[in-house]
C-alpha cells in the first residue's frame, strides 16, 4: 500500500477523498472505500449546481461518514458577501456541533470565524489558488492543517511546496481540469454574472471560438486529468491525500472512481488501471491527460488536441459503462416530474420543458458531428433522462421527432445543464439555509462597525491611481502625474528606473496574481529593493504577502486577493495588509453594503481589462497571440502572454469613471491600464455618462 512518512518516521497511508454532491454519491464513495468525503450545504460551495445538502442532510451525512470510520470535509470555499457572512458562521457552527474533520475555505472571513473554533482543523481550497511553497508556509502563518495545491504544478514543484513543515498537502488526482489557475477565473461572471469564485460557473471556456471568420473549435476547453499511474510519484514527493473531482457526477461514477482508486493504492497494476480510468472520462468526449505533472503546457486543450487515452469503439458520450446508473426500482417513491421534448429541425433543435405549471422553451443549434463513435443519439439522451433525478425531479414523458440525430457530448452537456436550470427556476425554491445559534465569541464578529475615515474618496469622484504595466511606467509619468501609480510586476531593475522617474508620485510595486516556485527569488529581490526605497508592496496573492511581511515591507493587497466582506477586510488588516481592495465582481449593492462597515482602507478599481483566464496552457502563438478571440455570444477575448502565462482579456474595459454613488466609498479609485494600447488617452478619456460604458457586474446579481 502506498503511503508517506509521519514526523515520527511510521509511514501513513495515503488519504484518498471522494466527492459527494447528494446523499446517493456519499453512500457510494464509502462503499468504495474512500477515507475521506467532501460536500456542501446548499450555499456558500463551489459547486452550487449539485445537489448538495440541506442541514438535516449534513447531520445524518456527517454521523455516516463517521460510522465508516472515514472523515467528512465541509466545503465553505467560495466569497462570501457582507449579508451572507451570518449564513456562513452557522454553517462554521454546524460543523462544529457535527464534529467535522476540517473545513476548506477561500475567503478570510472563515480564517476569522476559525479564531473561535479552534477544534475545526482549515483546509485552504484550491480556489485560493497555492502554486508554491511561500503560498503553502502562508497558509500555515493563516492557521490551515492543509492546502490543496493548484492542479498546474510539476512534480518538483509538488515536491517543493509538500517540503514546508507543519501542513499536509492534497492533490487533485481524477476529474475535470479548469483552463485557468483555479482562483484567477473571471470569465464566467464576465459573461454573465455567474462567478466561478462563488460556485456559479457556466464552463464558458467549454464553448467553439473563431478568430476572425474562422472557426477555432474549442481551444480553451481542458483536457481531463487522470494520475491513477503516478501515484507511487506523488508519495514520494510527499503529498498527504488523493482527491477525486466530481461533485456534479452521480452515485455510479464516484463508486467506480474511487474503487478504481482504492485498488490503485492496494498496490494493482497501475497501467491496467489507467485503461480503465479512460472510461471515467468517456461521457465528456475529452481525452485524459497528466501533462501539467511533467511540465507539458502544449496540446492539452481542445478536441484535436493529443489523445493520451483513446475511447475504444462504441464508448459514447451516453455510454451506460460511463454513466453506470442505476435503474430506478417499483418501490421508489414517486417525487416531483417534468416533460421534455426535442423537436429536430432544419437548422436547429428545438427543446420544452414543463415543470411545476411552468413551460421553458429554447433552442440549440445542430452540430456536425466527425466522430461518431464519442456521439450520442437524441434518443439515448432522452432513455438516459428517464432514469436519473436532476433537481430532485424525475422525467415523466420524453418526447421526439427525430431519436435518431447524433449530438456531440458538449451538447448532451449543455443540454443536461440548461434542463437542471429550468428546473430549478420552475420549482423557484431559495436554498435551504442553516438555522442555529452561534456562540456569543462569534455574533460579536458579526456586529457592524464604523468604516474607515481614510475611504473618503466617492464612486464618480476623479481616479486617484493608476495601475500600468511595467513597460509602459516610464512613458506614462512624462505626459500623467497621478496621486499614485501601481506598477504591474515589475523587476528589480525595471522599478528602480521608474523610481527614478517618479518624481512626486507615490509608486506601488504590484506582486503577480500566480506565482510559482523558481520566481520566488526574483519576488524577493523586488520587494528587498521596495523595503529599502520606502515603496508599498500590492500583494496578490497568499504567498506574496507571506514572502512581503518576512522582509517587513510596507503591504497593500490588490485585486488578486478580493475582498467582499467587512470581516475579510479586518482579518487582512490584522495581517499587516494596510490596505485591500474590493472585489471586482461586485454588483453594486455589495458594494454599497461593505462600503458603510469597511474597516479598513480601501482600493475600487473603476476602470480596466481585467485578466479574465491565466493559464500555464501554451497555445499556437502564430493562430492565436494578439488575435481577437470570438464566442457565439459576442464575448471578445485577447491572448497576451504575461510573463511566461497566457493571459485573456476583453477587448472592451469596463468603466465606472461615470457612474456616481455616493454610498460606495473608497481610499483610492483605480483605473486599471493594463492591456491598453493607449494608456494614456484612456486615462483622461471620462466617459461624460454611463450609457456608453460596459459596467461588470455593477447593474447586476452577482451569482
Amino acid at each position: 500500500m502506498l503511503g508517506v512518512k509521519e514526523g515520527n518516521g511510521r509511514e501513513a497511508a495515503l488519504e484518498l477523498l471522494a466527492p459527494a454532491g447528494d446523499c446517493a454519491a456519499l453512500e457510494a464513495a464509502l462503499e468504495a472505500g474512500a477515507g475521506a468525503v467532501y460536500f456542501g450545504l446548499t450555499t456558500l460551495n463551489a459547486r452550487r449546481r449539485a445537489k448538495n445538502f440541506c442541514q438535516e442532510e449534513f447531520v445524518r451525512a456527517v454521523e455516516a461518514v463517521h460510522v465508516r470510520g472515514a472523515k467528512a470535509y465541509l466545503t465553505l470555499n467560495t466569497d462570501v458577501t457582507e449579508r451572507e457572512l451570518g449564513q456562513a458562521a452557522r454553517m462554521m457552527e454546524l460543523a462544529r456541533r457535527c464534529k467535522v474533520d476540517a473545513v476548506l475555505v477561500r475567503d478570510p472571513a472563515l480564517v476569522a470565524f476559525a479564531a473561535a473554533y479552534p477544534e475545526l482543523p482549515l483546509h485552504f481550497s484550491t480556489q485560493t489558488c497555492i502554486t508554491n511553497s511561500a503560498d503553502v508556509s502562508a497558509a500555515r502563518e493563516l492557521g490551515a492543517s492543509r492546502v490543496v495545491l493548484a492542479r498546474e504544478l510539476t512534480l518538483r514543484e509538488i515536491a517543493a511546496a509538500a517540503a514546508v513543515p507543519g501542513i499536509e498537502t492534497e492533490v487533485f488526482v481524477q476529474g475535470a481540469l479548469c483552463f485557468s489557475v483555479s482562483g484567477r477565473c473571471l470569465l464566467s461572471s464576465w459573461v454573465g454574472g455567474r462567478s466561478g469564485n462563488r460556485g456559479a460557473c457556466t464552463s464558458p471556456c467549454r464553448v467553439p471560438w473563431s478568430v476572425g471568420e474562422q472557426p477555432v473549435e474549442t481551444p480553451l476547453s481542458m483536457h481531463d486529468l487522470s494520475l491513477i499511474h503516478r501515484l507511487d510519484d506523488l508519495k514520494k514527493a510527499g503529498v498527504s491525500a488523493l482527491k477525486i473531482e466530481g461533485r456534479l457526477k452521480n452515485a455510479a461514477w464516484v463508486r467506480r472512481a474511487v474503487s478504481l482508486y482504492r485498488r490503485a493504492l492496494e498496490g494493482e497494476e497501475p497501467q491496467g488501471l489507467l485503461a480503465e480510468a479512460g472510461k471515467l472520462g468517456a461521457y465528456t468526449g475529452r481525452a485524459l491527460t497528466w501533462g501539467y505533472l511533467d511540465g507539458q503546457r502544449d496540446e492539452l486543450t481542445g478536441v484535436a488536441g493529443r489523445t493520451s487515452l483513446p475511447l475504444p469503439p462504441g464508448e459514447g458520450a451516453l455510454d451506460s459503462d460511463a454513466f453506470m446508473e442505476e435503474e430506478r426500482t417499483d418501490e421508489e417513491e414517486e417525487g416531483p416530474a417534468y416533460q421534455f421534448s426535442m423537436n429536430v429541425g432544419p437548422r436547429a433543435i428545438e427543446c420544452r420543458l414543463r415543470c411545476g405549471g411552468q413551460t421553458a422553451e429554447w433552442s440549440i443549434p445542430k452540430t456536425v458531428v466527425r466522430r461518431k463513435y464519442k456521439a450520442a443519439t437524441v434518443g439515448q439522451l432522452l432513455a438516459w433522462l428517464e432514469t436519473q433525478t436532476i433537481q430532485g425531479c424525475r422525467a415523466t414523458e420524453t418526447s421526439t421527432n427525430d431519436p435518431d440525430f447524433l449530438l456531440v457530448p458538449r451538447a448532451v452537456n449543455g443540454l443536461v445543464d440548461r434542463i437542471s436550470a429550468a428546473i430549478r427556476l420552475a420549482q423557484k425554491a431559495p436554498p435551504a439555509r442553516v438555522r442555529i445559534d452561534l456562540p456569543q465569541e462569534v455574533a460579536a464578529m458579526l456586529e457592524k462597525r464604523s468604516a474607515a475615515a481614510a475611504n473618503r474618496l466617492r464612486l464618480g469622484d476623479a481616479a486617484d491611481r493608476a495601475r500600468v504595466e511595467a513597460g509602459q511606467a516610464h512613458e506614462f509619468l512624462k505626459q500623467v502625474r497621478p496621486g499614485g501609480l501601481i506598477v504591474d510586476s515589475p523587476t528589480p531593475q525595471g522599478m528602480e528606473r521608474i523610481l527614478a522617474a517618479a518624481g512626486g508620485v507615490e509608486v506601488v510595486a504590484a506582486l503577480p496574481q500566480v506565482l510559482f516556485e523558481d520566481e520566488i527569488p526574483a519576488i524577493e529581490e523586488l520587494i528587498r529593493l521596495c523595503v529599502r526605497a520606502g515603496v508599498s508592496v500590492e500583494v496578490n496573492s497568499w504567498g506574496g504577502w507571506w514572502l512581503a511581511r518576512k522582509a517587513r515591507a510596507r503591504i497593500e493587497s490588490g485585486p488578486g486577493l478580493p475582498v467582499l466582506n467587512a470581516l475579510a477586510a479586518r482579518r487582512m488588516h490584522e495581517a499587516g495588509i494596510r490596505s485591500v481592495t474590493l472585489s471586482i465582481e461586485a454588483q453594486r449593492r455589495q458594494l454599497e453594503d461593505l462600503s458603510a462597515v469597511c474597516p479598513a482602507p480601501c482600493s475600487l478599481v473603476v476602470f480596466g481589462r481585467p485578466a479574465l483566464l491565466t493559464t500555464r496552457v501554451q497555445l499556437p502563438r502564430t493562430r492565436f497571440l494578439g488575435k481577437v478571440l470570438v464566442d457565439r455570444r459576442g464575448v471578445r477575448l485577447t491572448p497576451r502572454i504575461e510573463r511566461g502565462l497566457w493571459v485573456f482579456r476583453p477587448l472592451e474595459p469596463f468603466d465606472l469613471r461615470a457612474s456616481a454613488n455616493e454610498r460606495i466609498r473608497a481610499r483610492h479609485l483605480v483605473v486599471d491600464l493594463v492591456g491598453s494600447d493607449d494608456p494614456v488617452g484612456e486615462w483622461f478619456d471620462v466617459p461624460f455618462d454611463n450609457k456608453r460604458t460596459f459596467r461588470f457586474n455593477y447593474d447586476r446579481w452577482l451569482a
